[in-house]
C-alpha cells in the first residue's frame, strides 16, 4: 500500500510540474482488444451513416456522432456504458482521483483514428485556464494505444510544461481561440513570456499497445503525421473537477442519423 501511495504522489507530481505523464503498459491486452473492437464497430457504424457526406473542421462543424480534428483525423464519442466499462474502477482511476478529487466527473470518452497519409495537427489545448494565477489541473485527458503506435504512425506529442503559459487570463498577447482551436501560429516557442528562461520542450514517444498518455486539458499537444500505410487508434478517457463545465469538444447540436 505505501509503495501504491508513492507512485501516485510521483505521477501526480510529474503531472503538476510537466503536464503530462507516460504509463506503460497500464491495460491489459484483453481490455484493449475489447476497446478497440467496440470501437471499429461504433466507426464502421458512423461512417456508414455518413456516406459520401463531407464534414469540415473541428467541433462545430461536426456531428454528435463524429468531429474531423484535422484532415483525416476522426473523433467518436463512445459512452464508458458502450466500452463496458466503470470510469472509476479503471486503473487510471486513482491518479485522476488524486489530481481532480475522488468526485471527478467523467466528460468525454471515445476513439480518434487518423487515416494513412494524415498530416500532423497544429498545437493546442483543450480547454482554457479558468483562473489568471496558476491552478491545478481542472481536467485530464486519458490516451489509450489501442496496438503499438511507433512514431511513424503519428503518436501524440506534448510541450512539457506548457500548461503554466497557455494562460490567456495571464498573457494578455495569448488568444484563447487560438489556443483551443487549432491555429497554425500557436507554437510551445511562442509562448514563452519575458520571465521564463526555458521554451517548453516538445516530446513524443512511441507508444506499446496498452500504454496510457495522461495530461493536464491546458498543455499544447498534437498528434503527428501518420506516414504508415494503417490507420492509428487511440481511446481517450477524460475527466474534470466536480462543477467545472467548459465544453470545447463537441459543440455541434445536429446528429448524423437524423440526415436524410
Amino acid at each position: 500500500m505505501a509503495n501504491s501511495h508513492r507512485s501516485i504522489q510521483s505521477k501526480y507530481s510529474k503531472l503538476a510540474s510537466e503536464g503530462f505523464v507516460l504509463l506503460p503498459g497500464l491495460c491489459g491486452a484483453e481490455f484493449v482488444q475489447r476497446i478497440l473492437g467496440t470501437a471499429q464497430g461504433r466507426i464502421d457504424e458512423v461512417m456508414s451513416a455518413l456516406g459520401s457526406r463531407e464534414i469540415g473542421i473541428g467541433s462545430a462543424a461536426g456531428y454528435l456522432e463524429i468531429v474531423q480534428r484535422s484532415p483525416g483525423r476522426w473523433d467518436l464519442p463512445i459512452s464508458p456504458r458502450r466500452f463496458e466499462t466503470n470510469s472509476k474502477e479503471l486503473p487510471w482511476w486513482p491518479l485522476v482521483a488524486a489530481v481532480l478529487g475522488d468526485d471527478a466527473e467523467h466528460s468525454f470518452s471515445g476513439v480518434v483514428f487518423s487515416e494513412p497519409g494524415s498530416p500532423a495537427q497544429y498545437w493546442h489545448i483543450d480547454s482554457p485556464h479558468d483562473h489568471a494565477e496558476h491552478h491545478p489541473a481542472h481536467a485530464l485527458n486519458v490516451l489509450v494505444a489501442l496496438h503499438d503506435i511507433p512514431l511513424e504512425m503519428g503518436p501524440t506529442e506534448v510541450a512539457a510544461g506548457s500548461h503554466f503559459l497557455t494562460n490567456h487570463l495571464r498573457n494578455t498577447s495569448l488568444v484563447s481561440d487560438e489556443l483551443v482551436y487549432q491555429h497554425a501560429g500557436t507554437l510551445p516557442g511562442l509562448l514563452v513570456e519575458a520571465t521564463q528562461l526555458n521554451k517548453p520542450e516538445p516530446r513524443v514517444e512511441p507508444l506499446t499497445a496498452g500504454s496510457c498518455l495522461v495530461f493536464d486539458d491546458r498543455i499544447l499537444h498534437r498528434g503527428l503525421a501518420n506516414r504508415s500505410n494503417r490507420a492509428r487508434y487511440v481511446a481517450y478517457f477524460s475527466y474534470r473537477k466536480s462543477g467545472y463545465c467548459e465544453n470545447t469538444h463537441f459543440e455541434s447540436q445536429r446528429s448524423i442519423f437524423d440526415l436524410s
